[in-house]
């Protein structure tokens, strides 16, 4: 796998979701749920949104879903565009950026829900979503370019947390949901791979590695 690249060059198709996913279990020792309060939420094309993200947005196509008996993460590829700048990565063979300005990017949209029956605590600290083509030869996940304006436009949120909201942990009760985007280098029809860590927050929002997990799947670009 590679990507047209500066210059007309090939270079190494990258991927690397910067997204700031937390998701944190809300169960004491004993294995009961602790009680919490009930946020509201509001509806937008079947998922409710917490009242602490911006409204969930459904428009492009749905690629798929990845996770467990506790989360769901439904990915929308919502558009395809010219890469307004150049990335801050870039190759160390020769300091040129590993996407130019120009380049295809694809923009995409992560929505989690709460699938379980109950709450879960999400911190400012983090479920790391990561995503990367299948041949990517790095170790590291890879970043895609500033671009404000574009996601906002499409809807792509690159944090999970609405504006003025109060500190960790943010409750997702059971059937509500958050969105957040990122852009990528964009290979057509390319399988992308998905490793979402979830980092679990005790109640005063300090994250616990013990309880932490990680589900994983894939789903394919148009």
């Amino acid at each position: 796998m590679s990507q047209r690249g500066r210059g007309g060059g090939r270079i190494p198709a990258v991927l690397a979701v910067v997204a700031a996913l937390v998701l944190a279990g809300c169960q004491s020792p004993s294995g009961h749920s602790t009680p919490t309060p009930t946020p509201s939420v509001t509806s937008s094309a079947g998922y409710s949104t917490a009242d602490w993200a911006p409204q969930v947005a459904t428009n492009g196509r749905r690629l798929g879903a990845v996770g467990d008996k506790r989360i769901r993460i439904t990915v929308y590829q919502v558009a395809t565009a010219p890469a307004p700048t150049a990335s801050v990565m870039v190759d160390p063979t020769d300091g040129a950026p590993v996407i130019a300005k120009g380049d295809r990017l694809v923009v995409l949209r992560y929505v989690v829900t709460n699938i379980s029956t109950d709450p879960i605590n999400l911190g400012i600290g983090t479920v790391a979503i990561t995503a990367r083509y299948p041949d990517w030869p790095w170790e590291q996940g890879l970043i895609g370019v500033r671009a404000p304006q574009l996601m906002a436009q499409k809807k792509a949120p690159t944090s999970p947390f609405r504006a003025g909201t109060q500190r960790p942990p943010y409750v997702l009760e059971p059937g509500s949901s958050f969105m957040v985007g990122q852009n990528a280098p964009y290979e057509t029809a390319e399988e992308l791979q998905l490793t979402a860590k979830v980092v679990v927050s005790d109640d005063s929002g300090s994250d616990d590695a013990s309880l932490s997990w990680t589900v994983e799947g894939s789903v394919h670009l148009d």
